[in-house]
């Protein structure tokens, strides 16, 4: 944790509140990451709503200091499949839009297979502007800005279906270079 707290106080020690920077170019960046979710989980036949759709999904890019974590989120309204049944169903979704997710964040990185140095890579173009020559940042500083951005996906329950079934949000979370099986899974199914 401590190393985390020392990239943060670096970020925000430059004339130009890096970190700042950052969130706003991983915001962009998770914008652009909609358009795909939702087209993918939108059928063909109705590509026409997506612009409609968009403005259900939610999402926001923020620092919290508690956690010493830049957290990623996206919330997706969800009209079925949050019920305690579903729970092995819920969870690969949740998995599958995070990797759905990452896979559009990274996608301008030249590596083919998902690693720390991607991601590391990734968040450095990010993060700090490319005239300040980041490549020269030690390799224990780069594990640490993998660590600091969490990504966090919640499939949240469309009001109608939360009050008709009485179910919860499911979130997964973890940071990009997580492997799919180790992100971790919220499960909140039912109101007891």
């Amino acid at each position: 944790m401590s190393d985390q707290k020392e990239v943060v106080t670096n970020l925000m020690q430059r004339p130009l509140n890096y970190l700042d920077l950052g969130i706003i170019n991983l915001e962009r960046d998770m914008e652009r990451s909609i358009d795909r979710i939702i087209s993918r989980y939108t059928s063909r036949l109705l590509t026409n709503l997506i612009g409609d759709r968009k403005e259900e999904v939610e999402m926001s890019v923020i620092y919290n200091w508690r956690k010493t974590a830049v957290i990623a989120s996206i919330s997706i309204p969800m009209s079925k499949g949050l019920s305690e049944n579903d729970y092995l169903s819920s969870s690969n979704k949740c998995r599958e839009i995070f990797d759905d997710v990452r896979h559009s964040l990274l996608r301008s990185q030249p590596e083919s297979t998902l690693s720390e140095s991607q991601v590391a890579s990734y968040l450095v173009e990010k993060f700090y502007p490319p005239s300040n020559q980041p490549w020269t940042l030690q390799e224990n500083y780069r594990k640490a800005l993998v660590k600091l951005v969490v990504l966090e996906v919640v499939l949240r329950p469309t009001n109608k279906y939360a009050l008709s079934k009485a179910v919860l949000p499911v979130s997964c979370n973890g940071n990009l270079s997580e492997e799919k099986s180790d992100i971790k899974i919220v499960h909140n199914s039912t109101i007891r």
